[in-house]
């Protein structure tokens, strides 16, 4: 019988991303419930731990109650509607907040809905004050999904599948000063950057990066544009997190945390000089429902919120213990990290692969803790918790993670599953090969009689019988999940094999027999899978690998009680 879990990640594969919804189902994810601080629940009641804050969007925590309270004001205002023609106050008043965030350096803004939204906006005005169509951005950039904001990404995935981009779009290396100042020639109108590039990996700028960036735009006559989708709102220690390297640039995108986590809304601010546009052609810009009253109050709270000197200063203390902490367990686990890198509270573990990053994600979970990877780079496992998270909160989460970390640098240990000194994940196909003190035949017999013993899949392998099966009752880890599914007896042992699905493009588990020299026989165990999952199979085939490998041992721990007694060869008398 299917679970309102399954149901629902069936229902998300089949009408919205197949990918994701393999992914959160494989992973453990439950379905979704009330929320508070840094916690949230899912349907049973279990409570999970955020140490990552959704991509900035919820930065301030699950129902933050001065943003709660602030959605009820304005409703209990009546005042919901934009007309867009009458003078809206609370969408002007959070513009002057906005700007007061600058030191009005920054004094105007306009305010939409989603990030690539503001950042398309910013590119727009950037063509228009300088009559340059170009626009340089770094490799391993992330500025959203629309078509402008995939070519400044430039990824050769995308291009390959969503191509041809726009044209006039060019990368450099994020960090490097002289590939920057190569390019910078009298067609390049925009320098897009990310202080922090979240995406490709938590990449943190070197040391006097962005002053020189500063100087080149200056000198080139190019405006330097700042994405802060996820940097901005304290989160790096200061509001904005320019602040921090002494610049100002012409123009700066905010969103995510701006909407509070529960409404749209991003804004590009910019200098008077980048606004002469709209005197001139007042129909630049243009967003249905971008500022209005209702997102824009959440807005006025969140920017007030993160205004607060006293915030910022438990950001900055939080952001010491998380570096301290994490900069220590690289050094303590170097086989499983990489490497460790962040600014402010905003950090990433890298691992030395992709399946490492999904056990440990995966074991996360099961710990009730929730996390995630960098999108352009599964490797990296991010540590951005919500800036509200507690004291205790976060050091059991970071103790938690050291414990993982350390768990999945133990070596595997027994011979039969590879080099005793091998640690890390487990990727299809795993095999195990187990010696048992039982002759050929009567293992045969056990496995032909419960042909899923050894099945680490199944719920139950001692009740299993040979045949199709359209309702196989089996589970990931500790979670029930129903797919078709086959068993067949061969020769010398038995296969199992998964139809095709939402879940599953193979999974096939194999097991056979052969004699030992002593007169005992020797288990050979296959299971092997493809998740369809693209890029992330390797992520998702580390979770997997681990439940292979945990569910395996438990069904070869039970295996010897479905055996008769072996038959021992009587001892030889000495002479």
């Amino acid at each position: 019988m299917r679970t309102r879990r399954q149901l629902l990640a069936e229902g998300k594969a089949a009408h919205n991303h197949p990918t994701y919804a393999r992914m959160a189902f494989v992973m453990g994810c439950g379905v979704q419930g009330r929320g508070e601080g840094s916690r949230v629940l899912d349907e049973d009641g279990s409570s999970f731990l955020a140490l990552f804050d959704q991509y900035g969007n919820q930065s301030f925590g699950y129902a933050h109650p001065r943003i709660v309270q602030a959605v009820r004001d304005q409703l209990d205002s009546g005042v919901l509607n934009s007309t867009k023609i009458m003078f809206e106050e609370v969408q002007i008043r959070l513009s002057e907040r906005l700007a007061r965030t600058t030191g009005n350096r920054l004094p105007y803004s306009y305010l939409a809905n989603g990030g690539g939204e503001s950042i398309d906006n910013a590119l727009k005005l950037a063509r228009a004050a300088t009559g340059r169509p170009g626009v340089v951005s770094a490799r391993g950039c992330f500025h959203g999904k629309t078509l402008a904001t995939l070519s400044a990404s430039g990824r050769p995935e995308h291009r390959d599948r969503l191509g041809p981009f726009m044209d006039h779009f060019q990368q450099v290396p994020f960090g490097d000063v002289d590939a920057l100042a190569q390019v910078l020639d009298d067609g390049v109108g925009a320098v897009l950057l990310e202080p922090v590039q979240a995406e490709a990996g938590v990449i943190v700028p070197p040391p006097g990066y962005f002053r020189e960036v500063r100087r080149l735009c200056t000198e080139a006559g190019a405006l330097l544009v700042l994405d802060e989708m996820q940097t901005a709102f304290g989160r790096c220690g200061t509001f904005f997190a320019h602040e921090q390297f002494g610049i100002t640039p012409d123009l700066v995108c905010v969103g995510k945390a701006f909407g509070g986590g529960v409404l749209p809304v991003s804004a590009v601010l910019g200098t008077e000089e980048v606004w002469a546009v709209l005197r001139e052609l007042p129909s630049t810009f243009g967003s249905s429902l971008g500022g209005n009253p209702l997102s824009c109050r959440v807005g006025l709270e969140t920017v007030a919120i993160a205004s607060d000197e006293a915030f910022l200063a438990t950001v900055r203390d939080r952001a010491a213990t998380i570096g301290q902490r994490l900069a220590a367990a690289a050094r303590r686990h170097p086989g499983v990290v990489a490497a460790h890198r962040g600014l402010g509270m905003m950090h990433g573990i890298e691992f030395h692969d992709e399946a490492t990053a999904g056990r440990v994600l995966g074991r996360l979970l099961e710990e009730g803790i929730t996390s995630t990877y960098s999108l352009y780079n599964p490797r990296v496992l991010r540590v951005q918790p919500p800036m509200v998270i507690t004291v205790a909160e976060l050091d059991h989460c970071l103790s938690v993670l050291d414990a993982l970390l350390a768990e999945a640098a133990a070596p595997r240990g027994a011979a039969d599953r590879g080099p005793a000194d091998e640690p890390g994940a487990l990727l299809s196909p795993v095999t195990r090969t187990v010696r048992l003190p039982h002759s050929v035949p009567d293992v045969l017999a056990a496995l032909h009689a419960a042909p899923r013993a050894l099945d680490p899949f199944a719920a139950d392998g001692l009740r299993s019988t040979v045949g199709f099966d359209p309702e196989f009752a089996g589970r990931l880890g500790s979670d029930p999940v129903v797919w078709a599914d086959r068993a067949e007896v061969i020769d010398r042992g038995v296969r199992l094999a998964a139809e095709p699905g939402w879940l599953w493009r193979t999974l096939e588990r194999e097991t056979t027999v052969t004699p030992d020299d002593d007169g005992g026989s020797v288990l050979h165990v296959r299971v092997a899978w493809d998740t369809d999952s693209g890029a992330y199979e390797d992520m998702l085939g580390g979770r997997i690998g681990f439940l292979v490998d945990r569910g395996l041992s438990e069904r070869l721990a039970a295996f010897p009680s479905v055996l008769p007694e072996p038959v021992r060869s009587p001892a030889r008398n000495p002479r």
